[in-house]
This record gives structure tokens, sequence and C-alpha cells, in this order.
């Protein structure tokens, strides 16, 4: 009897496990959690770099979140306070304006 209730408790465990990976919010771009587990504030040549993409601090992170897309297809965690990014945004607004 106990093996029942066993494989029932592990078998709802799973469906529900499963039910929470599915609802992610798609192709939206959003998540509901931090991008960047590990950041490196090792400098990159903004030449190797193909955008970088700016997520600001909320419900989802507490953290603001910098992702740099390179020409090579890697995805690199930025250091919000690192002095060569501050300077690389900063050059980047004044383009933008």
């Amino acid at each position: 009897m106990s093996s029942k209730v066993t494989l029932t408790v592990l078998i709802l465990f799973v469906l529900c496990a499963s039910s929470t990976d599915a609802a992610s919010i798609g192709r939206t771009g959003l998540s509901l959690r931090c991008q960047c587990i590990k950041t490196t504030s090792k400098f990159i040549h903004p030449m190797h770099m193909n955008n970088i993409e700016i997520i600001p601090s909320g419900p989802h992170c507490e953290n603001t979140e910098i992702i740099a897309s390179l020409k090579n297809k890697d995805r690199v965690c930025l250091n919000p306070t690192a002095p060569w990014l501050k300077k690389v945004l900063s050059k980047m607004m004044k383009k933008s304006k």
C-alpha cells in the first residue's frame, strides 16, 4: 500500500515540475529569474560585440544585468560596476543622442 502512495506522490511531483518548466513566457525574451549567475570585469573590446542588453533590476532579479552578445555568438554577463563598461556605455549613449 505504501509503495502506491509513494509512486502517486512521485508522479504528482514530476507532473508539477514539468508543468512549472512549461510555464514560461515563451519567445518574449522575458525571464522570471536572473540571467547572470557570474559576471566578468575583464575588458572586451566593443569591436567584438554585436549587442549589449541591459536588464534593469526588478521582481525577477535584484541585480541590474548587462549581457554582451559577441560576434563569435557567445553571450557574456558583464559586471555593471566595471569602469571600462561604464565608459563604453557612456560613449554609446552619447552616440545614440
